[in-house]
């Protein structure tokens, strides 16, 4: 130990044998480890990577928890990293706009690797994982709290939520009306999943329910038989 001390405290040069090894070890592996991809520091990143491509290379890539989380956290991280050292739009929330839009779009024109996209399929529908990381955030979120600024807080903002809540429906219902969806399809079909679960719990799992409705009503339409 005072050895190895005392090799890190004395002094370095060009001239100094084994500077260059002075000079990386540890102090320059350090640097390395705190660049961080995401939450994910930067060697860490590069070994995952690597696993992926091996996996992808091999033409299977595992649905399990463990893999699903890897594919998922480093897809994440690396659009929000993109995101986030943009010069203008990193201030106006690019980071998570990009972790959001960029995989769906990549997803569906099929520019990631097909044995990827089958991974994560499997696994979001397997194991309900949107289910544990929506209500992760939400409890999450209220728990990191302090108890005293959440319940004071919460009287002070409890008349801008309704108004919020209905500024927002009457608007959405308001653009959809316009668009020609109907204001009645438009508040109970889209408006109301949205703001009670989302995107991908509310709107799209409600679009999926009355899908075979739709298809019966265009049926009967045609004069067709519908059967379900």
């Amino acid at each position: 130990m005072d050895s190895d001390r005392q090799r890190l405290d004395a002094p370095t040069g060009p001239d100094t044998p084994g500077s260059d090894i002075v000079a990386f070890w540890p102090r320059g592996w350090w640097r390395i480890v705190d660049f961080k991809i995401g939450i994910v520091p930067l060697p860490i990143y590069v070994a995952l990577l690597a696993l992926i491509t091996a996996f992808v290379m091999a033409g299977k890539v595992p649905s399990d928890i463990l893999m699903g989380i890897v594919l998922l956290s480093m897809g994440g991280f690396t659009c929000a990293e993109i995101g986030k050292r943009l010069p203008v739009l990193r201030h106006i929330g690019a980071a998570a706009i990009f972790a959001t839009f960029i995989p769906s779009y990549l997803a569906f024109h099929h520019y990631l690797p097909a044995p990827v996209l089958a991974s994560v399929t499997e696994f979001t529908k397997e194991s309900n994982f949107l289910y544990l990381f929506i209500s992760s955030i939400i409890v999450g979120s209220i728990f990191g709290m302090d108890r005293h600024v959440l319940i004071k807080g919460f009287l002070k903002i409890f008349g801008p939520l309704i108004a919020g809540s209905v500024v927002g429906a009457a608007v959405g219902t308001l653009v959809g009306a316009l668009l020609g969806l109907g204001a009645h399809h438009t508040f109970y079909f889209i408006v109301v999943p949205i703001m009670a679960g989302g995107v991908g719990e509310g709107a799209i799992r409600c679009r999926l329910a009355i899908r075979p409705s739709s298809t019966c009503r265009r049926a009967r339409s045609s004069r067709r038989c519908c059967r379900r």
